[in-house]
């Protein structure tokens, strides 16, 4: 394949393949690949790459940057907060289970978390940046592990009971 080659950062590491991931928010590319395959080889695989880093792209630029520690996030926070405080004290009643305590955190790879043996919740601060229904659903979601540890049957079937339209609200959550 011809054509210019993508502009990129390169990190080389002890690894065996190259990967490669466009950044939410910058639509910064990097990759990372082993320490001694060639230069050569790397620009033309990430030429070879082309029309799927500009598909990428495009979809990293509108989402907002990931979220770090600090001002921004102390910000969200303070909005979150009452948010899920009403929603909790909503769901418990509704939902028969023990009033958990919760907090919030910056979380990168989950919407929320659940220990179910402390009874405790941690919610991503993250969700200050979604609607009120996907919030909602969160808290339904990990009020509900305090009933099913899993996501198996038993746990699907208290989502039915409490918030039917669950798979959709998940599935919006998670852009698919």
């Amino acid at each position: 394949m011809s054509g210019p080659v993508p502009p990129y950062t390169l990190t080389r590491k002890r690894m065996k393949n190259v990967r490669m991931v466009v950044q939410p928010g910058t639509g910064e590319v990097r990759v990372s690949a082993p320490l001694r395959m060639a230069t050569a080889d790397i620009d033309a695989w990430v030429r070879s790459k082309a029309a799927w880093i500009e598909a990428r792209r495009a979809d990293a630029v509108a989402r907002p940057a990931p979220l770090s520690p600090g001002a921004e996030a102390e910000a969200l926070k303070r909005e979150l907060r009452p948010l899920i405080d009403e929603l909790v004290r909503e769901w418990v009643p509704r939902m028969g289970v023990p009033t958990p305590t919760w907090r919030l955190r910056v979380m990168h790879t989950r919407w929320g978390s659940c220990n179910r043996l402390r009874r405790s919740i941690t919610f991503s601060v993250e969700l200050a940046r979604k609607d009120l229904h996907l919030v909602e659903y969160v808290v339904v979601h990990e009020l509900a592990h305090l009933l099913v540890s899993n996501h198996g049957p038993d746990f699907q079937s208290v989502m039915d009971t409490f918030l039917p339209p669950w798979r959709e609200h998940r599935a919006e959550l998670n852009g698919s």
